[in-house]
């Protein structure tokens, strides 16, 4: 059997700005778009939020009848437009745009809408909604007594353009926009124009088609406030329909590395036996002790991690977090190899056992989650406490991120530390994560509802192996000869 090439993977283009296109100022990286002066006085202008309601009728259309037929409608509401004297033309087709047409006027447009008996069963599903503006003219046009209580054409229409850049939503868009030139409120260059009349069956429909959104979003920036019946609209969806969750957990992927329970053991007993085996004092060495001892209490947070469900965990992530500190403080230490520096992060971490305990020793109430006397022998150990100074700031007069990248592992700090972060301080993006989903309800707008738990997130093990094994690696670099690694090739 031939063996199978490796080909490189042709670069995807990425849709979004990289990092160094961002501007610093101060403590904030400003987005390409916000850089230009003129931001500042721009409007957040949504189709969602703003303007799909508005478009309900062509939606529900433009989903459920074919194509041809839609913009034959489209058209043919255009072209009554047309053909309307000056003064009475109008471009506005919204539902509040209609509901403020003179009443001839709008049972003519009315009746072009609802022209087809597949036309008027498709519409039917405006009149679940109490809120619709005209709702008496419509339900006349429609001559429906009562409609079902089915929400789902509405919520396949607009699960079809929740997306503003999808066939459905430009077209209905490409809509108000023609409407809005053959009334003479818009007006374009000869040739410009007859592209976007001619859209639906111009030679590049998906050129013109990024023109016409960008100038239908145009016609709503002077004002940006969504209309009355917008927020009628969803309040009145929220109240009458039910949330379901989307699926959204992640796909679970191959796993290329990891350990077990037995490989893992094996390793701490092999490491352990290293450190007996590199011990040459019984007095205070804090470049052995702290070498041995990373290596030794990151195995223990992979054994943390190991039974059944831990790895998916939310703790996991915070776990993960640890390893890589611990890995990038050591390759610092190690590059730095300096004896006073060595001495000063342990003395730093006698101190903060130090002030716990001082802080603990006060307080009323003593925390389960500590022996506070175990803290005070931490703080006596190496000497008497009443000598031990304590550092407020970091042991080197630094932090992790500068450490990363004169230890040359800044790229473990960029992949392991941002993110996991998120986890260990609860900000948003974590708790987002993992204990919300999205609603699969498009006429809720895609909001967030509690899961009934929490998420299970990717594997950290395979990381937290690899990153376990650039410890060892260290520990054999000062105190060789240690080749023992917890990752197992699949």
């Amino acid at each position: 059997m031939a063996k199978k090439r490796n080909r490189k993977k042709k670069p995807q283009q990425k849709n979004h700005s990289k990092i160094q296109s961002h501007k610093r100022q101060g403590k904030k990286l400003i987005s390409i778009l916000n850089q230009h002066p003129k931001s500042l006085n721009m409007l957040s202008v949504s189709w969602l939020n703003n303007r799909l309601p508005e478009m309900l009728w062509a939606i529900l259309l433009a989903t459920h009848l074919p194509r041809e037929n839609v913009l034959s409608v489209f058209q043919q509401v255009a072209k009554y437009i047309d053909n309307l004297p000056e003064d009475e033309k109008f471009w506005d087709v919204t539902h509040t745009g209609l509901s403020k047409l003179p009443s001839e006027c709008l049972d003519e447009v009315l009746s072009i809408i609802t022209a087809s008996g597949e036309q008027q069963e498709i519409l039917a599903s405006l009149l679940l909604l109490d809120t619709l503006p005209n709702r008496k003219e419509w339900e006349s046009t429609l001559s429906i007594d009562s409609v079902d209580d089915d929400w789902e054409l509405l919520m396949s229409a607009v699960a079809h353009t929740l997306w503003h850049q999808s066939q459905e939503s430009t077209d209905c868009r490409w809509l108000r926009m023609v409407c809005r030139i053959v009334a003479g409120k818009s007006h374009f260059p000869p040739e410009r124009r007859e592209e976007i009349l001619n859209y639906p069956s111009h030679a590049d429909p998906g050129k013109i088609g990024g023109s016409i959104r960008a100038s239908e979003t145009a016609l709503s920036s002077p004002n940006s406030n969504p209309t009355e019946w917008v927020g009628k609209f969803w309040d009145e969806c929220l109240s009458k329909t039910s949330c379901f969750p989307l699926n959204s957990d992640f796909n679970k992927m191959d796993v290329l590395a990891g350990t077990t329970t037995e490989h893992l053991t094996k390793v701490r007993k092999l490491l352990i036996e290293h450190t007996h085996n590199t011990l040459t004092t019984s007095g205070i060495d804090a470049q052995h002790d702290t070498v041995l001892g990373i290596g030794l209490y990151c195995l223990g947070l992979l054994q943390e991690l190991l039974p059944v469900g831990r790895c998916n965990s939310i703790s996991a992530r915070t776990t993960l977090r640890t390893i890589a500190e611990c890995y990038i403080t050591l390759a610092y230490l190690a590059k730095k190899n300096n004896t006073e520096l060595w001495q000063s992060y342990r003395v730093y971490g006698a101190g903060q056992a130090k002030l716990a305990f001082l802080k603990l020793d006060e307080s009323a109430d003593e925390p389960s989650y500590v022996d506070v006397q175990t803290l005070e022998q931490l703080a006596n150990e190496d000497m008497w406490q009443e000598f031990l100074n304590i550092d407020l700031g970091h042991w080197d007069n630094t932090n992790l991120r500068k450490m990363s990248v004169e230890a040359g592992v800044k790229d473990v700090y960029d992949q392991f530390y941002d993110w996991t972060s998120t986890f260990a301080h609860g900000h948003w993006g974590a708790i987002r994560d993992t204990v919300f989903d999205t609603c699969g309800n498009p006429l809720h707008r895609l909001h967030r509802i509690p899961r009934q738990s929490s998420r299970a997130l990717p594997d950290v093990i395979p990381d937290a192996c690899k990153l376990i094994d650039k410890i060892l690696e260290v520990v054999s670099q000062l105190y060789p000869d240690f080749p023992h690694r917890v990752t197992l090739k699949i």
